[in-house]
This record gives C-alpha cells, structure tokens and sequence, in this order.
C-alpha cells in the first residue's frame, strides 16, 4: 500500500476528458502520465465517469510498465452512468438518487463500480477509493460508508477518501462527513488555491481534528499559476473555463502579481508558490493541479509544465506571515454561490445543493460557522429570502413573510354579522366601513401563509353574513411583506411592521390603493432608482416620525390579476392628514413620471381588530 504523495496527477489533465485547452492525441495522453512518474510523481488519479471507463483503461495502459507498488493509485467512483442517464451538463445522477436504487442496493453498485474500474486500471486494488460527487445521501448515509468499509476489509481498497464536486462549497457537508465516519474516512479533496482560499480553508481544522488527510484540486486557478493564461487570453470554444464569471483572468492575473514578489524572494515559479501555499495548511498532504495544453503554436508544453511542477523544492517552506499575506491578497470570500448545503438554496434537493438542516445547522455552531456569513454569496441568484441590513459582516436573511388581502363587498346591511364573522373564524382581520359606499364593508386578513386565502378565507367569505353581499373586485388587493435590503430588523419589518400599522387601535383610517410603475424605472441604473425612492421615502418618515401617518407597502407581482406590482395602505389618525400625504407625494418624481397606474382607492375606518 502505498499513501498520496506530496505531488499527484489526474486524468481529467490532457483535456480529453474535461474540457481545458487541446485534447490530447491518445499516445501523447499516455506518454504525458509516464512523463510525470519518470519527473517524480508518484500519486495517479482517475474517476471511472471520465469516458465512462475510458480515462480509467488510458491511466491502465499507461502504468502498465511501472511496478505496482512503486505508485499510489487512487479511484474516484459515485457516478451512475451504467443504469443513469445523463442529464447534459449536469452530468449523470449520483448512485444514491432515489429514483435509481434504495440503501440496500449501495453495496452492490458500489463493488460492481470499483470493480470495474479495477479491471479499467489493470490493478488489483485501490490504494484509495474515493466517493466522486456524492449527494447529501453520499454524504450523511451509514449505508453507504458501511458498503465502503467492507471493501476496505476486503483489501480491495487500502483507504477511503471523499472528493465534492463539482463546484465549489460543500463545507458544512464535508465537515459533518467527516466527524460522523470518523476512523472509516482517511481522505477527502477539496479546491484550494492562493486566489480560491474561500471556502475550502474553513474545513482543514475539521479535518485535521478528525485525522483526515487533505488533498487539494484546481491549485492551478484555470491556469493561472501555469502562468500562460493571461488577459485577453483566448479560450477555444467549449473550454470549461470560457463559462467562467467575465474578468476571472484578469482578477487571477492581478492578484498573482501581488504575489509574485514572494516567490521571487524564494526562487520558486508562481505553480510552485501556490503548491507551497497549500501544503503549509493543515491537514494538507497532495496537492493536484490540472495540466493543460493550450491552444495555438506557441503555447507552453504541457510537459514542461510538469517538470516543473516535478521539480518543487522540499527545502523551501513559507513563513507563516506570507501565507497570511497570500491569503489576503486572494481573499475571495462571497464572491460565488456555494453548492451542497446553505441557506441561500430552498429548492428540492439536487444531486449537488440542497438546504441546511438540524445536523449540519449544529456543525457549524460547533466550528463557528455563520451560513449567512460564513458561506453566503449576496449575489446568490437561488437565494430567493428577504435581505435586511448586514451587521457585524452577517447578512440578515429570512424566508418568512406577511400575506395581506383586502376584499370589499357593497350591499352588506348588517356590518354586526361581518364582524361576528370575523371572531368566530381564527383569522387575523382588519373590518373597515367604507367612505364612499354606504353599504361596503372592506375586511383586510393578514397570514403568514398564503394558503390562508384558499382555505380558511374562503370558508369566511362563505358565510352568512355575506349572503346578501356582492363583492367588488376592482378593490382586491393581495400582496406581501418585502426588504429593501437596508431594514435594521428584518424580522420585525417582515412578520410585525405591517400588522402592527394595520392593527393599531390609534389609526382607525386607511387608504388602500395598487400601483404599477412604468417599464423605465426598472431600466434606470439601480442608483438613479435608489435616489427615486429616497424622495417618496422622506415624505414618508416626516409623516411618520410625527404620528401623522405610517404607510405599508407590499408586493404583489404576479399576484395581481390586473397587473400592479404594489399595494399601499396609507393608515393613520385623520383622513385629513393621509389625504394630503398622497398630494405631497404626487409631485415627487417617482408618481410624476414613473408611475404608469394608480388606485382605484378604497377608503375606509376601522370598526373591527381582531386576532392581535
């Protein structure tokens, strides 16, 4: 048996398998891996989802003339693509999914798969096996750990490793991966680099506490340590790395000539920098790069960027301070939505994110982890909560929100049975008179669920004492609680601020009114629209801070059969007082000339509060 060396090579290198510069005639392929080991790399690496097996028999062919034991082969297995279909990039389901196999069926996948690829690599065993990609399944199952274990007895494989992917994150999976299996998980990769330290940096004490050696991928930054990928530098189509963020090269480039005086003082090359900058962490034994060809006739070969990866020095070590400097300089933090487990993800679970749940929620309270901190990404397009202020670097963040609906009826002759009504039903409502009808009545119930309005709801507005009642529906107005993003208590702005404006006993009058603003606004630069809505804001707060009037707003896209994006209720002590509110707003900019629809207006008084 043989461990992980300091320098490791894997297949998906050579481009013919992953898609990172020219892909490699087979022969070359082959005579590139041989290169490695003949340099002093010692440790292959192959996942048998490359070609379905064909990366795994190239490695097999290649290794087929070094003694076995001179070398650390190590399998990479998870993939389904025997009985999956692959679902175009996202590639083929994870062993695991449910749709494929229950829990008894792991360990049968799991020996046909290892030894499979066994016979690929031309190789009796592992010297370690890792899971490719898993799921959360992957990561949380004793079943599956156990099936692995029992090759492990076997002598099939002499090590177990995990290795998430595809992207980046899974750090409180892996943290909570590794604790669990403790003593049966001795490896796990992960992607770290002196441009990319977040967030693989915040699992090595994890896995240095549970004795789990560290291997690092992608140390390379798309190329950027090979230091021939520089700004403006033309990617062939289908590289991976032309789906980049735009600007990746240039960031990369700029952060590495910051770096680049410490090397220097070293005499090592930036790939060797950032090589040592890995292996200075702890628990960080191999480091792995990936070894691409660029394209065009005057690009650097791959093979001498293997001898000089080959040629790291083992004398030369980092002092603490510099990689505390290279850290700085390369400090990423935020900058990407994470996969595997975070608060920013609601959906269903996917073979590659998921939400947060008890077990992994305890993690990282255990190893001082704040999601909303820690793991989170403001530019998260899943992240579909409400934003408040950020305060001491936490996001404030909550997927919780008020629902209110006003429904007006004429023709109610007895308001008593309304607001009988309203008692007996359990909701939280608001009972208006209506100003401009003597015979409407206007009931705003408020919710924290919407489906309030197709249950209960319906069961209220059933009742007798709407029997003779005709509702108006030009009045509907459906709409919920939202952040602006700067609410220094997003809790209470979302789930108190509006009920508690409606519910006050002090401001018996509302004008409840929608609003649609034109397509213009929403194409003017988000500052222009933030200087817009300052101008109706501190209308608002003059009104407010002296007891005048106090607005809610709510958002109703899409919620709107007629197509307005806003409700507004105007509540407040004196009709008076909200009338002119609303003629101080009209010449403000944004009801001047953004505004393409406003009202119809229900005006009403207070005669019933119930469920406070």
């Amino acid at each position: 048996m043989m461990q992980p060396t300091r320098l490791a090579y894997g297949t998906w290198s050579g481009g013919r398998f992953m898609h990172f510069g020219e892909a490699l005639e087979e022969d070359r392929y082959c005579s590139v891996i041989q290169h490695a080991y003949n340099k002093g790399v010692k440790t292959f690496m192959s996942a048998d989802v490359y070609g379905n097996g064909a990366a795994d028999k190239m490695l097999g062919q290649a290794l087929q003339g070094f003694q076995r034991d001179t070398y650390c082969l190590t399998g990479i297995v998870g993939h389904d693509f025997y009985e999956g279909k692959r679902d175009g990039s996202k590639g083929y389901p994870r062993f695991t999914s449910p749709e494929l196999r229950g829990p008894d069926k792991y360990e049968e996948f799991l020996r046909r798969a290892v030894e499979k690829s066994l016979k690929d690599t031309q190789s009796s065993y592992f010297d370690l096996l890792m899971l490719h990609n898993p799921d959360w399944i992957g990561y949380s199952s004793e079943k599956v750990w156990e099936a692995l274990a029992k090759l492990k007895d076997e002598g099939i494989v002499k090590s177990l490793g995990v290795a998430p992917g595809p992207a980046n994150g899974f750090t409180l999976d892996l943290i909570h991966c590794m604790e669990k299996f403790q003593g049966i998980l001795d490896w796990a990769m992960i992607i770290l680099n002196p441009v990319e330290p977040w967030p693989g940096n915040m699992c090595l004490k994890a896995a240095e506490k549970a004795g789990v050696k560290v291997i690092t991928r992608v140390v390379d930054h798309g190329g950027i340590f090979h230091d021939d990928v520089k700004p403006g530098h033309h990617f062939r189509p289908g590289d991976h790395r032309a789906f980049r963020a735009p600007g990746w090269v240039e960031a990369g480039c700029e952060k590495l000539e910051k770096m680049r005086p410490i090397a220097e003082r070293h005499g090592i090359t930036a790939m060797q920098l950032a090589c040592l900058w890995n292996l200075k962490h702890p628990a960080v034994e191999s480091v792995i790069p990936t070894f691409i060809q660029e394209a065009g006739p005057d690009a650097r070969s791959i093979e001498s960027k293997i001898e000089e990866y080959a040629q790291l020095p083992s004398d030369v070590e980092l002092t603490d301070a510099e990689v505390a400097e290279i850290t700085q300089i390369g400090n990423n933090i935020g900058c990407m939505p994470l996969k595997g487990a975070t608060r920013q993800y609601q959906g269903a679970p996917q073979a590659d994110q998921w939400q947060t749940n008890a077990e992994l929620e305890e993690t990282a309270a255990r190893w001082e982890i704040n999601p909303d901190r820690d793991i989170f990404c403001s530019d998260d397009p899943r992240d579909l909560r409400e934003k408040g202020m950020t305060i001491h670097g936490v996001a404030q963040a909550l997927d919780q929100r008020l629902y209110l609906q006003l429904q007006v009826f004429t023709g109610v002759r007895n308001s008593d049975a309304v607001i009988a009504a309203s008692r007996a039903c359990g909701l939280q409502q608001v009972i208006y008179a209506g100003a401009n009808d003597p015979q409407s009545v206007g009931v705003l119930t408020i919710a924290d669920d919407p489906s309030v309005f197709t249950g209960a709801g319906r069961d209220f507005y059933r009742s007798d004492a709407f029997a003779s009642a005709t509702l108006q529906p030009e009045y509907t107005m459906f709409g919920r609680t939202y952040a602006l993003g700067h609410e220094p208590d997003l809790k209470y702005w979302l789930l108190d601020h509006a009920k508690s404006r409606a519910m006050n006993p002090n401001w018996p009058w509302a004008v409840w009114y929608p609003l649609r603003r034109k397509g213009s606004f929403y194409r003017l630069p988000k500052t222009e629209q933030s200087k817009i809505l300052r101008e109706h804001g501190m209308i608002g707060f003059q009104y407010g801070s002296n007891g005048y009037a106090g607005d809610i707003r709510l958002e109703c896209f899409g919620m709107d059969p007629n197509d307005n994006e806003f409700v507004i209720g105007i509540v407040g002590p004196r009709l008076d007082w909200l009338s002119r509110l609303i003629k101080d707003m009209r010449p403000t900019r944004q009801t001047a000339e953004f505004i393409e629809k406003l009202g119809p207006f229900f005006v009403g008084k207070v005669i019933h509060q119930t469920g406070l």
